[in-house]
């Protein structure tokens, strides 16, 4: 039996997104731990879901193999606080009211406070109707003469008039003060300076009336990047301040350009005062086994029983893809020869290295240098061209890109370990597959047309949402909005793995150079935004490094987008963008140039 999918946890609510939740085990330990925490990552990279798993009707409803061994290590109680009411809609209207900036802080604290008392309710409930062994201590037992006088201290030090004398109460009695925003009611005593000392103040007394003083509570704040400048600041800057029962998850998009980490021994520091988790993966290797399970995963609810990953999706004829298995370690692979008939800048390659010659000794590392590293330029060079000549392509082949990315494990690397890129490809595709069976009454595996056309799905989810993010810099075509952008440094790619003459080293990755203009900085922070951009961390770099800055950091194109500029599913070496842009547009970059799209540059 197959259910509908949702491509959004935003609207689902905690129960419902445990019920197909994956772990991606070495994110989800990270998150479960008790730290101050940043969650990172692009549209689509799952921050909603992994906020929301971890509270309590979410853990309760689990019922993943490992449900039971992940749930007992969270040792927090935790207040999921959604965005789209706390900091959208509401504050849309405070700001469209020009109401002043404390009524907007008083949103953002009774928003809080309503999300941790609704938090504390659940807790009792699971107490009263009996935790499974491994969330009993996440249980609360508390009789009703003790959220009697909950309800009291509360009501007293918030100013508000619970009608029922209950957690219950309380919680409906914010909701009331939520709604006083609008008629200008609320005083200043909701400020964002006051909110660490009400917090501590309505966790004091539902412990100390409960009898464990010491139990903590985890504030989860989703898609902070929409919330006002000063809110942003505050949370960012203030969290080594907290009560030490409080822990506080943030989770945001990679970049924002109005607030930012300072750099000052006072500032929290990574490692130190709080942890950092990026959801989007450098190297594809990270992502692979979490999206196999998520593809096994979303293919069983689809109703497809699938036993192998690798074996479900058709190779290509002869192989002819990334996504190839059975290579021969001892013989040259046949693009190798087909590649030196028609490319005399790769045939130079293949007589200097002699490898046609019966004197090449095949060992490890004459393998893995002169064939291993350069297959995979071989294979898209060999696709692509037709004829090369003397520096240049002279005939380019009329080739669809996105059968070369078809079979595994190419399918699976292009959804970068991205859920809702992973549900967009397999939906469609195992619901055609069904009606295949169904109708020829045969199983075999998906056809390669079937996943070209998955593909183009995942480069569609893309491309569709750049178009509609405006691009703030001249020189880019008007209505294509960031795509535009984001197709230059592709295309740039594209021209040197298949314009130039053979290298054996791929260019795949890009840095943010001093030479470029703060509109380009932007326009690469939202592309990171949006998924299409991937960021690539260096060695030297903190965990955190985004949140200091774009500018010398290094990123590549997302594999999502790879088909679309014919590239590789690998990083490859590294060029500085400004280079890159500037080679696009044919411009000759002189010694003094200090910024890209310098005025009186050809543009």
């Amino acid at each position: 039996m197959s259910v509908p999918l949702e491509y959004n946890a935003r609207s689902m609510p905690p129960a419902d997104v445990a019920k197909s939740f994956i772990p991606p085990e070495i994110h989800f330990v990270s998150l479960i731990s008790r730290n101050h925490t940043l969650l990172l990552g692009p549209r689509g990279s799952g921050k909603t879901t992994l906020l929301k798993m971890l509270t309590l009707r979410a853990l309760t409803g689990w019922t993943h193999p490992r449900a039971a061994e992940f749930s007992s290590q969270v040792t927090f109680n935790s207040a999921f606080v959604p965005a789209d009411i706390a900091w959208g809609k509401q504050i849309d209207a405070l700001e469209a009211l020009d109401f002043k900036a404390h009524r907007k802080e008083a949103a953002f604290v009774i928003h809080t406070l309503r999300a941790l008392v609704h938090a504390m309710r659940e807790a009792a409930e699971l107490g009263a109707r009996g935790a499974p062994d491994h969330l009993k201590h996440l249980a609360v037992q508390i009789t009703p003469i003790q959220e009697e006088n909950f309800a009291k201290v509360l009501s007293q030090n918030l100013s508000i008039r619970p009608m029922l004398n209950s957690l219950l109460g309380v919680e409906l009695a914010l909701e009331s003060k939520l709604d006083a925003i609008n008629a200008g009611e609320v005083d200043k005593a909701f400020s964002v300076d006051a909110f660490p000392s009400k917090i501590s103040l309505v966790i004091s007394a539902f412990n100390g009336l409960t009898g464990n003083d010491d139990r903590r509570w985890a504030l989860l704040f989703d898609e902070l990047e929409i919330a006002p400048t000063s809110i942003k600041s505050f949370l960012l800057s203030g969290i080594r301040g907290f009560d030490e029962r409080v822990l506080v998850k943030l989770a945001m998009a990679p970049y924002m350009e109005d607030v930012a980490f300072e750099r000052t021994p006072a500032s929290p520091q990574p490692f130190h005062d709080y942890q950092t988790i990026q959801l989007s993966y450098a190297n594809k290797e990270d992502a692979i086994q979490f999206s196999i399970e998520l593809f096994t995963n979303t293919f069983s609810r689809l109703g497809l029983t699938v036993s192998s990953i690798p074996t479900v999706f058709q190779s290509p004829v002869n192989e002819a893809s990334f996504g190839r298995r059975g290579r021969k370690r001892h013989t040259i692979p046949p693009e190798f020869k087909s590649l030196a008939e028609k490319d005399d800048s790769f045939r130079k390659y293949v007589l200097d290295k002699r490898l046609f010659s019966a004197e090449y000794k095949f060992n490890e590392n004459s393998f893995a240098q002169d064939i291993r590293k350069v297959l995979p330029i071989v294979v898209a060079r060999d696709y692509y061209l037709r004829k090369f000549e003397q520096g240049r392509v002279v005939a380019n082949r009329s080739r669809k890109s996105h059968f070369l990315y078809t079979g595994y494990p190419s399918i699976v690397e292009i959804t970068e370990g991205n859920p809702r890129a992973i549900l967009t490809l397999v939906g469609p595709m195992a619901q055609g597959y069904q009606e295949l069976v169904a109708r020829t009454n045969t199983i075999a595996p998906i056809s390669t047309t079937s996943q070209a056309q998955a593909i183009r799905r995942v480069e569609l989810l893309l491309t569709s949402l750049l178009q509609v993010i405006p691009l703030d810099l001249g020189g880019f075509e008007a209505g294509k909005g960031l795509l535009d952008f984001v197709d230059q440094i592709g295309r740039g790619f594209e021209d040197r793995l298949l314009k130039r003459p053979f290298s054996p080293d791929y260019v795949g990755t890009f840095i943010l150079d001093e030479n470029v203009t703060p509109a380009v900085v932007s326009a690469i922070g939202k592309a990171l935004n949006a998924g299409a951009i991937i960021h690539v961390p260096q060695a030297e770099g903190g965990p955190d490094s985004l949140l200091r800055g774009l500018k010398g950091q290094r990123f590549r194109i997302s594999y999502a987008l790879a088909s679309r500029y014919r590239l590789l599913l690998t990083l490859g070496d590294k060029v500085n963008l400004s280079k890159l842009l500037l080679e696009m547009r044919g411009v000759k970059v002189p010694e003094t140039q200090k910024s890209l799209f310098d005025e009186g540059h050809e543009a």
